[in-house]
């Protein structure tokens, strides 16, 4: 059987025999707080998606598999070291300016998020004094 996706995202990912993937009891902490700052179906420990009149309390805080697929797909990648961590299939690299470690969002990803931003903004400047010096050399 395909599990199909839901309205709260694609399916689960899944080890290569179909078990979730789990959590050690570090990042199961990591994982509950993050939920009780970040989830917008947390309520003074209860999850209001399975709301049906009695107060549930949130499987995912209590679980040590990756089973909620709103935790997975909405308030995980708020994480990424976190979110690699727990599934392994994303490798992080190292960033070429700074060194620091990160989760790439693309394969052609080359500094963490931080140095991007400056090395973005050293080429702009750079681009920009090349335009203007180099136009007075042309006529």
């Amino acid at each position: 059987m395909v599990e199909r996706g839901s309205r709260y995202g694609p399916p689960l990912p899944r080890k290569p025999d179909g078990s979730l993937y789990e959590m050690s009891e570090a990042q199961r902490g990591e994982a509950a707080k993050l939920i009780a700052r970040e989830c917008c179906n947390y309520h003074k420990g209860n999850c209001i998606l399975l709301d049906d009149g009695d107060e549930r309390t949130c499987p995912q805080r209590i679980s040590y598999a990756a089973s909620c697929r709103w935790f997975r797909n909405a308030v995980l990648p708020l994480n990424p070291e976190l979110e690699a961590d727990i599934f392994k299939d994303r490798d992080r690299k190292r960033c070429e300016r700074c060194g620091a470690r990160f989760v790439p969002g693309s394969n052609r990803s080359r500094f963490c998020p931080d140095c991007a931003a400056k090395v973005r903004r050293e080429k702009e400047r750079e681009r920009k004094w090349n335009k203007r010096h180099m136009s007075a050399f042309r006529g």
